[in-house]
């Protein structure tokens, strides 16, 4: 499986808070991007769409981001400063990401 991962050295590239503020957008059917300051728990997301956007962000960045983070308090800045280095998102385990040995 191959998975797209950010390079912040790619000028063409759309950055992580627009992407996930319009993909948390589209899911909750806002007609904006998603405030990058709101808590995301705030919003009514709810299990189905965290583990949607899990899933997303993982294809999107290769980083694994627990369910529990899309219903909290974080917000979509807390989400990719965290993204960005690797403070507290988690690494994919290599079986979950299908990778062989």
């Amino acid at each position: 499986m191959t998975t797209a991962r950010i390079d912040p050295s790619d000028p063409s590239a759309e950055p992580l808070g627009i992407w996930l503020s319009s993909l948390i957008a589209d899911l909750l059917g806002l007609d904006g991007p998603f405030p990058a300051d709101q808590p995301l728990g705030e919003m009514g997301i709810d299990s189905l769409t965290a583990a949607q956007l899990s899933v997303e962000v993982e294809e999107h960045t290769g980083a694994y981001v627990p369910l529990e983070r899309f219903l909290g308090e974080d917000t979509v800045e807390g989400l990719v400063r965290a993204l960005e280095h690797d403070a507290t998102a988690t690494p994919v385990p290599d079986a979950v990401a299908g990778a062989s040995a």
